[in-house]
Parts: C-alpha cells; sequence; structure tokens
C-alpha cells in the first residue's frame, strides 16, 4: 500500500491545492524529524550501510514492480510493506526511519519513471508516499521496541508471529488513515475510499505476514547475505507478475476493441437494413440517430441534405438526446455544412475549444456544451457528389477516434444510398413545384385503389379541384408569381389531406385527389375543408396581394362510374368542377348533380 490515491477529474481545485498543501508539509515534517533522529546515529548508520540500502532498495523497486490481483478492483499491490515490516523487525532504531525515508523517496523517482504509473504531480504524490512510510515506520518502530523483549525475532514461535501480525496491523492503519485524510481533503467522498481498500485490504496484503516473518527469520540466521538473495527472489516475482498484468490488460483491451468493433458492424447492418426500405429523409435520420447512440457517445446529431432548385437550399434533422426534430430551410451559404460538402471528405475534432481557430469557418454546435465534433459526407457515385453530412456532438472531450471515423462513414454512405434513392423516387412521382403527386402516379393508386374496393366491397371519392381566374394571376404578375402561388396552393393541400390520402397536380392550376372509403358526404366535406383553406391564403408576391378562390368537382366510385371505369369516373368529376365553374365559380359540385348521361341507343 502506501500510494497516493489518484486525482479524480472531477476535484475543485481548492481541494487540489488542499491535497498539495497536505502532502507536501507531511514529506516536510517526516524528512525533518527522521533527521533529527538519524543525525545523532550517524555511525550506526555507516555501520549498518549495506543492509538500508538494500532494504531501500528492495521497498523502492517494490513500487516500481506494483502488480494487481483483481483488475476489477483498480488497486495495486507494492511489497513495500513486506520489507518495511521485515526491516522493523530486525533493525534497531532509528534505522528503521532511514529505511522509510530513503525507499520512500527513491520508489517515488522509480514510480515516476515507469510508463504505466498514473500520471500524478510528482511533489505531492513522492511527499504523501514517503511521509506515510515514515509515519508508519515511526509508528512501527514504537510497537518493536515494546514487543522485543517478550516476543523477540530470533526463531519460529507464537510470539514472533504476534510481532509481526501487530507491526502488520500499525502500518495498514497508519496507511489507511493517512489515505483517508487525503481523500477528504481533496473533497473525495471518505467513507467508499475507506471500504473499497478494506474490502479488499485481507486477501491482497495479508501475504506481507508470512513473507515478512520468513525474511526476518532468514536476516536474524544469515544476515543480509541470507535475507537479500530471497527478497531478490520475490522481487522478482513480483516482476514477472507485472509482466503478465500487463499482458492481461493488453489482451483484454484487444478482446474490447474486437467486441466493440463486432457491436458496431451489427448497429451499421442493422441501419443499412432498415433505412434501405425508408422513401422519408426524417424517418431515415430518426433510425440513424437511434442506432449510432447505441456505438457512438452521441447526444447531439445533426443531418443536412442539399436541396437543389432555383435557390440552392439546405434542409436540416436535429437529434438531441433521442429527440428528433426538422429545421427551417436556409439558404445555401459558405457555412460548415458547405464546406464539408465540397471537401467530400470527413472531419473530425477532438476538442472543439482548441481546434476552433484552425478550421475555415464556425462549425454548427447544437449545444455549448459540445467539445467533439465528427462528420461526414453522403458521397452519391453519380456525378461525384456529396449531397448533404452526418455529424454527431458530444460534450466529452477526445469522444471520438480513428476507429469512429470509420463508422460514421459507413453509416453516412448507407444514408447517402438511401436519401438518393428517395429523391430519385420523388422526382419520377411527385411535382417539384408543389410536392403534390404527379398524373401518372395518382393513376396508377386509382387503379390500385379500385381493385381493392372491388376486393372488399368499399368505395372512393375523386375531387377535381381548379383555381379561379388563375390566368389573371400570370397576366399581371408574370408565371413565376403564378409559380410561387402555386407552391404556397401546395403546401396548403398536402397540409389538409390525410395519411392516406393523394393529393396529385393534374395539370397547370387544376388539382386531383383520390381519397380512399371516402363516400360523397365525406368527400363534399373534406372538398370545402379544402375551398375554405386556399381561399384564405393571402400571399404577398411584390407589392401584390395575391388570394384566388376554388371550384371543385365531385364523382364517388362505384355510383359514378359505367362498368367500373376509372376513365368515366375521371370524366364525371371533371364535369363537375365544370358545372361549378358555369355556376359562377367557388363552389363544389357533386356528380350526382349533374344531367343524367344519355342511354346507349339499343
Amino acid at each position: 500500500m502506501g500510494r497516493a490515491p489518484g486525482t479524480g477529474a472531477h476535484n475543485s481545485d481548492a481541494g487540489a491545492r488542499r491535497f498539495a498543501i497536505f502532502a507536501v508539509g507531511l514529506g516536510v515534517v517526516a524528512v525533518i524529524v527522521s533527521m533529527s533522529f538519524l543525525v545523532p546515529a550517524h555511525a550506526a548508520l555507516r555501520a549498518a550501510a549495506l543492509p538500508l540500502a538494500v532494504f531501500a532498495a528492495f521497498i523502492a523497486l517494490s513500487w516500481f514492480f506494483s502488480f494487481s490481483l483483481f483488475p476489477k478492483a483498480r488497486l495495486s499491490i507494492s511489497l513495500d510493506m513486506t520489507y518495511m515490516l521485515t526491516a522493523l523487525a530486525v533493525l534497531d532504531p532509528p534505522l528503521p526511519l532511514a529505511v522509510a525515508l530513503a525507499g520512500g523517496i527513491l520508489g517515488a523517482v522509480l514510480r515516476r519513471l515507469d510508463p504505466e504509473c498514473e500520471r500524478q504531480e510528482f511533489l505531492p504524490a513522492a511527499a504523501l508516499n514517503t511521509g506515510t512510510l515514515v509515519l508508519a515506520a515511526w509508528g512501527g518502530q514504537w510497537a518493536a521496541l515494546r514487543l522485543a523483549p517478550e516476543w523477540p525475532v530470533t526463531g519460529v514461535s507464537w510470539g514472533t508471529v504476534g510481532t509481526i501480525a501487530t507491526l502488520y496491523a500499525v502500518y495498514c492503519v497508519t496507511n489507511l488513515a493517512m489515505m483517508g485524510l487525503a481523500v477528504a481533503l481533496k473533497g473525495e467522498p471518505v467513507l467508499p475510499y475507506l471500504w473499497h481498500y478494506l474490502r479488499f485490504l485481507p486477501t491482497l496484503e495479508v501475504y506481507a505476514i508470512p513473507l515478512a516473518l520468513g525474511l526476518a527469520l532468514l536476516y536474524a540466521a544469515s544476515g543480509v547475505a541470507g535475507f537479500a538473495p530471497l527478497g531478490g527472489t520475490i522481487l522478482i516475482a513480483a516482476a514477472l507478475l507485472k509482466k503478465l498484468n500487463r499482458a492481461r490488460s493488453e489482451l483484454s483491451r484487444a478482446l474490447e476493441q474486437v467486441q466493440s468493433r463486432t457491436r458496431e458492424l451489427k448497429v451499421v447492418n442493422t441501419i443499412g437494413r432498415e433505412i434501405s426500405s425508408s422513401l422519408d429523409p426524417q424517418i431515415v435520420f430518426s433510425k440513424i440517430a437511434f442506432h449510432l447512440s447505441r456505438i457512438l457517445d452521441a447526444p447531439f446529431l445533426i443531418l443536412s441534405l442539399r436541396q437543389r432548385g432555383a435557390i440552392e437550399t439546405y434542409v436540416e434533422f436535429v437529434a438531441r438526446d433521442g429527440r428528433v426534430q426538422p429545421r427551417p430551410e436556409r439558404p445555401l451559404g459558405e457555412g460548415f455544412t458547405h464546406w464539408i460538402v465540397e471537401a467530400k471528405r470527413p472531419l473530425m475534432l477532438t476538442d472543439l475549444h482548441e481546434e476552433r481557430d484552425s478550421l475555415p469557418c464556425a462549425p454548427v454546435v447544437l449545444d455549448p456544451e459540445v467539445r467533439a465534433i465528427l462528420a461526414a459526407p453522403l458521397p452519391v457515385e453519380h456525378g461525384n457528389e456529396a449531397i448533404g453530412v452526418l455529424c454527431v456532438q458530444s460534450p466529452r472531450v477526445g469522444a471520438y477516434g480513428v476507429e469512429h471515423v470509420s463508422v460514421l462513414t459507413t453509416v453516412a454512405q448507407q444514408a447517402a444510398v438511401a436519401i438518393d434513392n428517395a429523391r430519385n423516387y420523388q422526382l419520377a412521382t411527385v411535382d417539384q413545384l408543389t410536392h403534390l403527386y404527379l398524373r401518372d402516379f395518382f393513376r396508377r393508386k386509382l387503379q390500385e385503389e379500385q381493385a381493392r374496393a372491388q376486393r372488399y366491397g368499399s368505395g372512393f371519392a375523386v375531387v377535381m379541384v381548379d383555381l379561379d381566374r388563375f390566368k389573371q394571376i400570370n397576366d399581371r404578375l408574370g408565371h413565376l408569381a403564378g409559380d410561387r402561388y402555386l407552391q404556397k396552393v401546395g403546401a396548403v393541400v398536402r397540409d389538409t389531406m390525410r395519411a392516406a390520402d393523394i393529393p396529385c397536380r393534374w395539370g397547370g392550376e387544376e388539382f386531383a385527389v383520390l381519397l380512399p372509403e371516402t363516400d360523397r358526404d365525406g368527400a363534399r366535406s373534406i372538398a370545402e375543408r379544402l375551398q375554405a383553406r386556399i381561399g384564405s391564403l393571402r400571399t404577398m408576391i411584390g407589392d401584390a396581394v395575391v388570394q384566388t378562390t376554388v371550384s371543385a368537382g365531385i364523382a364517388c366510385y362505384p355510383q359514378d362510374t359505367v362498368d367500373g371505369s376509372l376513365e368515366v369516373l375521371l370524366e364525371r368529376a371533371d364535369k363537375a368542377l365544370y358545372a361549378a365553374k358555369q355556376a359562377g365559380r367557388d363552389r363544389i359540385v357533386a356528380a350526382d348533380q349533374l344531367p343524367p348521361r344519355p342511354e346507349k341507343a339499343a
């Protein structure tokens, strides 16, 4: 034992200062008081120079060769207690103080040279460890002086065992008291620390009693010549155990990396399988956000998509702690997203605060606490271009490494394919001005709905809608103004429809809507709602306010057909619309209000 506790990342500056003052003060007092005993005993020190050097070297090397039997306990085992107990049992006072002082200082230096040693401030750690060891030696000397007349260490007896056990107890109590005080001064909870050590102490370091007993008896019988070989052999065993610890740690890290990589591959495969069937970028992003949080530290995610058109824009989806939401479109600029799209390569920032100045533009940050950023472009094969950016962010410095770049890049490639497929599908099925379905798609859906209605004996309705006097907008303000107004009308139509409805731009300013499982009254209700919402739409184009009314015609299947003909159904809806126009516009006419179709001649 006798090692300084680690300094946690959450310790306050005040606690760290208190700990440093205490540790350095303890070390200084230990040196001063030890020297006050050792200077008058310089003759004894010279006479015992060899055993003192051997004991001090063994204590220092035992710190350097500390090892662990229980990695999960996060405790290292050192043989310093064994050699210190032996010195207390066989050396006359104040020689054990010299062993403790020299061994502590040399051991602190050697531990500093160990690349696997936890990095701490050298002076406080060395002072605390040396001071604690010296304090334990003081207590051990005091106990040894009182036990020596009754239990001399001269042979195997219960008295000898009692002496070593008593010294062990004094050493443990002193060590735990000093370490507990250090933990308290640093502002950390003391009881969990003491309980953690006491839980493993009997298992980890009780070996010091039989080892110290054997070394003490060997020293008493043969001196340094008999003690040193066995003590050195024990150190060699500690060095081998340390190497075994290192090999076990490396193997454990390699196994964790393999397991992590396997888990990442499974998640990436799941993402690819799930997003390949989706045609909605927001759904694609939701699935990516859910699965990426399982393998990456990614509380914040952004998906930016480049939207081509008359004015290029970005549409973004963001996720904060699992909650996904779209953000308004913004014009294409020379910002962070545009930079990655143009560069077509991933970007990793381990600490935004330190690396921000090296970036050509400020990154899009979803939270002020964000420190690490990893972003990858969404590449598509045709045209060798990127259609957007997938970005994850974390408040933890160094949250992402090189291995995470390949994971995010793979997911970004899968997302790009899914989103590009969705866009190509939309180009073939959706009008790019109004974002309503095209006529061919509408006809396919009409045929599918007819087949379903025939199978289950249900019905559906078709509503034909036309903007009244729309030509006047084009003549007065130009076709670009008319297109802008049609965009607004398309948004109103989409917002008015139910999830199962199929709205279509039939041509020009005329629209058609397929209403599954809807009768005539239901169709009229939806048509009236659409008429009211479009009629209340006012759009500013320049200095002019644009507004129109709506006429609509309704036809129902199978009532308004002949022999189930869809062409007849569409014709009846169109004639109903024409009748609404002829009747003065801004009204709704159903096919059952039209004159009956003439019977065919026999």
